[in-house]
């Protein structure tokens, strides 16, 4: 297979898989959500030859802590991401169990405008019951019931 080239995506959020990651970080935790930690990492990820970055999201905060951490929504970030960026793809996370349909195709249409082409898209689902409530909607029970199989 000569000629092949290898694409590789990052996450960008957190500092690792790991719990303990945010240990090993050169931030101080503060800094984790901040803009400017942003666009350093994708700059990072863009000059070592990533073709891919993510951004994850949901609508409700991730973990079960009593005091989650906030943060403004996957594409945003990525519309942010793309300004500050020149070739990298950005994908997003849009779950979308509850989303309108039009929301999202407006969101990601505009990803693509900002980024001139680099936007992606990572299709997820809202699983807990609490995004029903949320979004004010009635809770979709079940993985088939939210993948439209019968």
């Amino acid at each position: 297979m000569s000629g092949s080239a290898l694409h590789l995506a990052v996450e960008l959020d957190g500092d690792g898989a790991h719990p303990a990651a945010w240990r090993r970080a050169a931030h101080s935790p503060d800094q984790l959500l901040t803009p400017r930690r942003l666009a350093g990492t994708a700059a990072v990820a863009e000059n070592a030859g990533f073709t891919l970055v993510t951004l994850d999201d949901g609508s409700l905060p991730p973990g079960a802590s009593p005091n989650p951490v906030g943060r403004i929504g996957a594409v945003e970030r990525a519309a942010f991401v793309a300004a500050s960026t020149t070739t990298i793809g950005i994908a997003p996370v849009v779950a979308v169990t509850y989303a309108e349909p039009f929301h999202v195709s407006s969101q990601l249409a505009s990803l693509d405008h900002i980024s001139e082409g680099r936007a992606g898209w990572v299709v997820a689902e809202e699983d807990r019951p609490e995004a029903a409530r949320t979004w004010g909607r009635p809770e979709v029970p079940g993985p088939d019931a939210r993948s439209g199989i019968p």
